[in-house]
C-alpha cells in the first residue's frame, strides 16, 4: 500500500489515505489523525512519562473538543465511551496501550491535525495498540467511528 494525501479544502489541512495498487483510497483500519486525539481526549490528558516540550497540555486537549465536535457529531460519545472503557482500570490501560517512553524519535500525532502549534503533538501508540482499543469499543460505536471517517475522506 501506498500513501496519498486529501485536502478537505481547508487551506493547509491534509489528510493522508491509504491507498491500493490500483489508487483506490482505502481507509486503514484506524486512521490515527482522528483516533490519536480521540483517545487522549478521553483521557484528557498526556501521562506525565510522556510528556516533551512539544506535548498538548491538559487545557490544549480540552480546548480542542470543539473543533472535533464540529467535525465529528458523535464525538462527546465516542469520547465518553472510550473514557468507561479506560476507566476500568487506566493504571493497566496507560501500561499496555501506550508508548513506554518519548524520544526524539517517537512517533507523534497533532492534536488538531495541522495545527501543532496551536494544540500540541501527542503520543503515537502503535498501530495494533489503536486497533485493540477500537475493538474495546461497542461494535455500534466502532461503526460510527470508521463510517464517519470514510464518509470524511471519501471522494
Amino acid at each position: 500500500m501506498c500513501s496519498s494525501e486529501f485536502n478537505d479544502g481547508r487551506a493547509g489541512v491534509f489528510f493522508v489515505l491509504d491507498t491500493d495498487q490500483n489508487g483506490t483510497a482505502c481507509p486503514e483500519r484506524t486512521q490515527s489523525w482522528c483516533f490519536v486525539p480521540l483517545l487522549f481526549s478521553a483521557l484528557g490528558k498526556v501521562p506525565g512519562h510522556l510528556v516533551t516540550s512539544t506535548t498538548s497540555t491538559e487545557t490544549q486537549i480540552e480546548s480542542a473538543q470543539d473543533f472535533w465536535e464540529r467535525l465529528f457529531s458523535h464525538w462527546p460519545q465516542w469520547r465518553r465511551e472510550l473514557r468507561s472503557v479506560i476507566q476500568r482500570d487506566e493504571e493497566k490501560f496507560i501500561q499496555e496501550m501506550l508508548p513506554k517512553v518519548m524520544g526524539a524519535r517517537s512517533w507523534t500525532t497533532s492534536l488538531v491535525y495541522g495545527e501543532p502549534k496551536d494544540f500540541g503533538r501527542l503520543p503515537h501508540p502503535a498501530g495494533r495498540n489503536q486497533d485493540r482499543i477500537l475493538s474495546m469499543l461497542p461494535a455500534d460505536v466502532q461503526n460510527q467511528i470508521f463510517a464517519s471517517v470514510a464518509t470524511l475522506t471519501s471522494d
